[in-house]
């Protein structure tokens, strides 16, 4: 069924009171500290991934704990946590689409809550830009620290950041990290790009010197991104999304450039060439992505593209170590 993005807005359970809560969690066969790791598991999930069925987030959290919960103790946890006060929520197909038939328990999805505060379309695009794509399953820590939504993990990228926002914007390390911090949401959650980030230190009264610093730092946030464990790849980062060995049927036949990219190009916010250059040098698991991408460059920057010509008998670019013609040029 093809369903298109609407303007309705959802209702979401309702919010039951500490105490009923209370009342209801002591009727389960549930620890206090079952209960507390479940929650921060949900909080977790929808943070890194935005939207995830239940199913999957039960063979994750099988997967990961010593002493895993039953499927009818976690289905009873999830029922009353639809009721609970929290960044997701717990929605069945039936409750987003009026007319369906109920959804069954374990195949409705733990959504981040800024997807479905309003109307749809939030969630229509986050699950049109997450196709086929698979999930990044970290290990039980690694997972449980994306309870905080800002969370950074500690890349060198992210370190390159700060450091030229305290070098070159003169910001004190403490309201550096807490502007990167706010990138790292944006970025995750909300899908920002470098014009929202621009316009964000602009309203924080915070300039750059130099049209080099801008510049530099245009650079240096999109490093940052490309290390971003984003919810619309499913925790992936772009960068390991791009190297990831996917079936055959279900590698994509071009990839696009995102609204924001593409609105950086065309007001000179980002620079073209040096994002060509960065697609030039990336491994793709298909050399018809990369030109799809330097096409996209090409409509939103007018300027020729710089086409890579590869001989049949020439390595493949996509880095497998097989000539051209057994490998992308099949």
């Amino acid at each position: 069924m093809n369903l298109k993005p609407s303007t309705v807005c959802v209702s979401l359970p309702e919010v039951y009171s500490r105490r009923k809560l209370n009342a209801l969690y002591r009727e389960i066969p549930l620890k206090d500290t079952t209960s507390r790791l479940l929650r921060k598991y949900f909080n977790a999930m929808a943070n890194l991934y935005g939207i995830i069925p239940l199913r999957k987030a039960y063979e994750i959290i099988s997967a990961q704990c010593r002493h895993p919960v039953s499927k009818e103790e976690f289905l009873s946890f999830s029922e009353i946590a639809r009721h609970e006060c929290e960044e997701y929520c717990l929605l069945g197909a039936d409750e987003l689409y009026p007319g369906r038939k109920q959804t069954a328990p374990l195949d409705r999805e733990i959504i981040d809550i800024t997807l479905v505060d309003g109307d749809l379309n939030a969630y229509h695009e986050m699950r049109h830009s997450q196709g086929g794509k698979p999930y990044y399953i970290p290990d039980r820590a690694e997972l449980l620290a994306f309870d905080d939504p800002f969370y950074c993990e500690p890349t060198p990228a992210a370190d390159a950041l700060l450091q030229f926002m305290e070098r070159c914007l003169r910001l004190k390390h403490d309201r550096a990290a807490a502007l990167l911090a706010e990138f790292v949401y944006a970025a995750r959650c909300l899908d920002a790009g470098i014009s929202e980030v621009m316009a964000r230190l602009e309203g924080l009264g915070i300039h750059f010197r130099h049209r080099r610093d801008a510049e530099r730092f245009c650079t240096l946030y999109q490093e940052f991104h490309n290390h971003m464990r984003l919810q619309c790849n499913r925790g992936y980062t772009p960068e390991e999304l791009l190297s990831v060995h996917l079936p055959a049927a279900r590698v994509p036949k071009s990839l696009s450039l995102g609204p924001n990219i593409k609105k950086a190009l065309a007001d000179g916010t980002m620079d073209a060439a040096s994002l060509e250059k960065g697609l030039l040098d990336s491994p793709f698991h298909n050399e018809r992505l990369r030109q799809s991408l330097l096409r996209e460059i090409t409509v939103s920057d007018g300027k020729t593209v710089h086409s890579v010509k590869v001989g049949r008998n020439d390595l493949c670019p996509c880095g497998s170590g097989q000539k051209y013609k057994k490998c992308c040029g099949r």
